[in-house]
């Protein structure tokens, strides 16, 4: 069973998926994964969703398992963390999604999905098997959300801007916001957090510069 069951090529495998694989029904499937769970060979991601104890995974890359079928990739003050641009780690996975926003508690991580516009959907980069949003698309993901939410007073860590942070795809992302109420506060709640950020230039130093909008590069 074991073995053919890491012929799966998924990293999360769900219960229908392990009966299919094994030729068998939904409950004997269930069964033999709570038997190969008790011999440490499968965790119990939650109920009906599975991963093989033998493979390194990061908690990052089964987002979308999660999700599906909708997509989703990492974002918030997770993708800031993770690029260096916060210090503080949070104890949970933020995630921007299609999907209905929810937490979701695994053995894995806690995961907090945040649902975005199709049209707002996007400035990520994929490695190693995680979707991880830009600082910049980060940026805009958390003031979006919080505005849209009316939470007017969200406020972030001070922020480490890396040398190609470009304003220029701060303002793409916010041009896409349809309502111009909105669309100023996320504007004004993102420059509050810019004005006081370290920016670090082409040599490596530090700055801090006097106003937001000379905090990076136009690029």
């Amino acid at each position: 069973m074991y073995s053919t069951l890491r012929r799966v090529s998924v990293p999360v495998l769900t219960t229908a998926e392990a009966a299919a694989a094994l030729q068998t029904s939904g409950s004997a499937a269930s069964r033999g994964l709570r038997t190969l769970e008790k011999q440490g060979l499968v965790r119990r991601l939650r109920h009906g969703q599975w991963i093989l104890a033998d493979q390194p995974l990061d908690p990052r890359s089964i987002v979308t398992e999660l999700t599906r079928p909708f997509p989703a990739y990492i974002s918030f003050q997770s993708a800031l963390a993770a690029r260096g641009a916060i210090d503080q780690i949070p104890r949970e996975i933020s995630v921007a999604s299609l999907a209905k926003p929810r937490r979701i508690r695994t053995r894995l991580a806690t995961y907090v999905l945040h649902r975005v516009q199709p049209a707002l959907f996007g400035g990520f980069e994929e490695s190693d098997g995680v979707a991880l949003a830009t600082v910049e698309k980060a940026l805009f993901d958390y003031f979006y959300v919080a505005s849209a939410s009316g939470r007017t007073r969200a406020r972030l860590p001070e922020l480490d801007l890396p040398p190609g942070f470009s304003r220029n795809t701060l303002e793409s992302w916010l041009a896409r916001v349809r309502s111009a109420r909105l669309r100023t506060r996320v504007s004004a709640a993102i420059e509050r957090a810019l004005e006081h950020a370290e920016h670090e230039d082409a040599r490596g130093a530090r700055r801090r510069p006097a106003t937001a909008k000379h905090s990076a590069g136009r690029g």
